[in-house]
């Protein structure tokens, strides 16, 4: 069961993942589909991506959660919403990575939500 801690982490990385794109645009070709379903799709694409799964891989995937949930969507249309989500995403996928990372090396939640929030809100080119 995940606890608020680890919830708030990656609503943090899904809520700056659809600040990036036009969120709306996407939520209305899937209008009969619940907003939170929505978010664990775009949860499913930065997660596929920080576990190193390839485009296709990813688009695949998405495309048989949907027909399995009842969703009627081409899949040239995933495949079009995945397109350019490794580099869009870029912040978010290193949120993601660094999340896996640091859980699994036994960091806190509440230290791993402390670095992807500063990560995120305040990024640094260096």
């Amino acid at each position: 069961m995940q606890t608020k801690t680890e919830y708030l982490i990656w609503d943090k990385i899904v809520s700056s993942a659809k600040s990036r794109f036009d969120a709306e645009l996407y939520a209305n070709k899937f209008k009969n589909m619940q907003p939170e379903l929505f978010d664990k799709l775009v949860l499913h694409i930065i997660v596929g991506f920080a576990s190193g799964e390839e485009h296709e891989t990813i688009s695949t995937n998405l495309h048989n959660e949907l027909e399995h949930l009842g969703i009627d969507v081409r899949e040239g249309i995933i495949d079009t919403i995945v397109s350019d989500k490794h580099i869009l995403f870029s912040p978010e996928i290193y949120a993601a990575y660094l999340t896996f990372s640091m859980l699994e090396d036994g960091s806190s939640e509440a230290e791993v939500l402390g670095y992807v929030c500063d990560l995120l809100e305040n990024p640094h080119i260096y």
